[in-house]
């Protein structure tokens, strides 16, 4: 039996105007908000998604969206997004010979939302903030149609996740230090039984220096706890599940030598407890160096190497703005969780939302390169975005590493006419365990994705859109690969 959700954040929507209406200043708020509707249809040769199957058909679409902002004087809240409902169902892909048409558990809606609230409990001492989001994500990485709103496989997986976070932070006596405690209860709800749910708990404690000061510390104790409901099953055999908790403490220096160069440092201590693939020690010692380099407000550039449990590794950042130009750089190792990596848009590129990530429900070791330009032209926008991700499951060891680097252009042609270009590459593959095969026989694919998309504005509340893409997936599996045409027409109304 599948999982029935609901197709709106509520539990994250509820909570986030609950904590608007409450803090106060509801009656006195500013509300603003928008509202459309974008029926179109999409024409695709190749609506099996398979190799040898191509069937062309055509699917009638409907896209309510909108947004609403209230603030008030102690409290702000805004939500947007979209759903986007579409005509194909099961029936019509049974008809077709598709071999997703056997599933019987498609939807037939892709939900796009993001709900943020803030408000001041007690001024200077409580504070509590939360967000929701619903979107979409792939079941396997390793399969076709995961990223496909239409679901014609059964490998897209929906996704509700929220969180509340109350901080408790002070001032202590003439700003020589600042006290802050915050918890954050962060859980996630999945429409596919293999995606199972989870929540997590985390609290943060530190004390750190007040004001400015040409010497910085902090002394921070971290616990976070990730919970899963359902055992994880790979393949035919039951792996046991169990639960992680990470814990650490550490005190981080700072000695800002002039206005450009600064030394940062930090030491301290892990006690983490997780199933480890090797046996060995998940915990002890921990220790950063590094320097950050601001030549000027808009350039800011941080190298280090860290040392923890699982061993020694160099870590850089950059960020660079100057005029119309933007550059982002990032490479980092460090433990995290696949619920995270596939609900959670990269920090430096946002546009990435759903990042590609075994599934697994412990700790896994990610090892990301990030990076990511932006030309914001007078008369085009161009903009060049991707990641390198190394994966590492610390349970069983099994590896995989996912790409996804892309370039857009957005050239100017006229205030009626718009034109923009994408041209996107995408591999995931799996390389198990020193060479052995994933448990679950997944498979290395390889795709191009081209997109190509000319907009009319027709008056003051409507715009009409139409698309071309060109797919074109290759695998080690003859039954994950396909190419696919396909042509999609909106008309997007303002109410």
């Amino acid at each position: 039996m599948h999982k029935c959700r609901p197709i709106f954040p509520v539990k994250s929507l509820l909570i986030a105007t609950a904590g608007w209406t409450v803090c106060g200043g509801a009656a006195a708020a500013e509300l603003t908000g928008s509202a459309a509707v974008a029926p179109g249809f999409i024409f695709t040769d190749n609506v099996c998604l398979e190799k040898n199957n191509k069937q062309s058909d055509w699917v009638a679409t409907a896209t309510p969206s909108g947004a609403i902002a209230a603030k008030g004087n102690k409290a702000s809240f805004n939500m947007s997004g979209s759903v986007q409902f579409n005509s194909l169902t099961d029936s019509q892909l049974e008809s077709n010979d598709c071999a997703g048409g056997t599933l019987g558990n498609r939807k037939q809606f892709a939900p796009n939302i993001n709900a943020r609230g803030k408000a001041d409990l007690i001024d200077n001492w409580l504070s509590i903030s939360g967000f929701g989001r619903a979107n979409q994500n792939e079941v396997s990485s390793f399969r076709t149609g995961g990223n496909d709103p239409l679901d014609r496989n059964g490998n897209t997986n929906t996704y509700y996740r929220y969180s509340v976070s109350p901080l408790l932070s002070r001032r202590l006596k003439d700003d020589v230090a600042r006290v802050s405690l915050r918890y954050t209860y962060d859980e996630i709800i999945n429409t596919e039984d293999t995606v199972n749910d989870s929540t997590s708990n985390r609290a943060i404690a530190s004390i750190k220096n007040g004001g400015e000061s040409q010497i910085s510390w902090n002394l921070m104790g971290q616990y976070r706890k990730v919970e899963y409901d359902d055992e994880n099953f790979v393949g035919t055999n039951q792996r046991p599940r169990q639960d992680t908790e990470l814990k650490s403490a550490s005190l981080s220096l700072g000695y800002q030598i002039d206005r450009s160069w600064q030394i940062n440092g930090r030491y301290g201590k892990e006690w983490n407890d997780f199933q480890s693939y090797n046996n060995s020690d998940t915990g002890g010692n921990a220790w950063d160096i590094g320097v950050r380099w601001t030549p000027s407000p808009r350039t800011t550039v941080a190298v280090g190497i860290t040392d923890r449990f699982f061993g020694k590794t160099p870590r850089v950042s950059i960020a660079h703005t100057y005029r119309r130009h933007v550059f982002t750089g990032s490479y980092n190792k460090q433990i995290t969780f696949g619920r995270d990596i596939r609900t959670s848009s990269d920090l430096l590129n946002p546009g990435y939302v759903n990042n590609s990530a075994v599934n697994d429900e412990g700790p896994i070791l990610d090892e990301r390169l990030s990076a990511g330009y932006t030309y914001n032209g007078r008369y085009a926008v161009l903009n060049l975005s991707g990641y390198h991700s190394e994966q590492t499951r610390e349970d069983d060891g099994e590896q995989s590493t996912f790409q996804n680097w892309a370039v857009s252009v957005s050239p100017l042609i006229s205030r009626t006419y718009t034109f923009s270009g994408t041209l996107a590459w995408n591999k995931d593959e799996p390389r198990g365990i020193a060479g052995i095969p994933n448990s679950d026989f997944s498979n290395t694919s390889e795709s191009w994705i081209t997109n190509l998309t000319v907009g009319r504005a027709l008056n003051n509340r409507m715009n009409l859109s139409v698309s071309y893409q060109y797919t074109d997936q290759q695998s080690d599996d003859s039954f994950n690969e396909y190419k696919e045409n396909r042509i999609t027409a909106t008309l997007n109304i303002s109410l």
